[in-house]
């Protein structure tokens, strides 16, 4: 059994609103994280095509948008 599907056994034993916030609390999280690794992609094409821009300016951005 996979850590996730521990987790997943162990949250059916939660209330119902519990299980609610719960589920709402993790797509917020996958979301944030597709998104990271969207912006990376993103940023790793962009080196790959020789487009730069300095580092404080992408991790202000990077901070301001995912926090941190």
């Amino acid at each position: 059994m996979t850590k996730f599907e521990r987790a997943v056994k162990e949250a059916q034993k939660l209330s119902p609103d519990e299980q609610e916030q719960l589920g709402e609390d993790i797509l917020h999280y996958v979301d944030k994280l597709l998104a990271l690794r969207h912006e990376i992609a993103i940023g790793v094409e962009q080196l790959d095509r020789g487009e730069t821009v300095p580092g404080d300016v992408v991790f202000a951005k990077m901070r301001a948008r995912y926090g941190g």
